[in-house]
C-alpha cells in the first residue's frame, strides 16, 4: 500500500510540474528542460510499474 501512495504522489506531482511548464512559453529553455525532466520520470514510473506488476 506504500508504494501505491508514492506513485500516486509520484504522479501528483508530475501531473503538477507539466502543468506548470505548460504555462511557460514555448521557446523557453526552462520549459524544454522541464518537459524533458517530466518526460524522463515519466518513462521511469512506467518502466517500475512494468516490473511490479510482471
Amino acid at each position: 500500500m506504500h508504494t501505491r501512495t508514492f506513485f500516486i504522489t509520484l504522479g501528483a506531482g508530475v501531473l503538477t510540474g507539466g502543468m506548470v511548464a505548460l504555462m511557460l512559453p514555448r521557446h523557453s529553455t526552462v520549459r524544454r528542460k522541464a518537459q524533458h525532466a517530466a518526460d524522463t520520470i515519466e518513462e521511469s514510473i512506467a518502466r517500475v510499474a512494468h516490473r511490479v506488476i510482471d
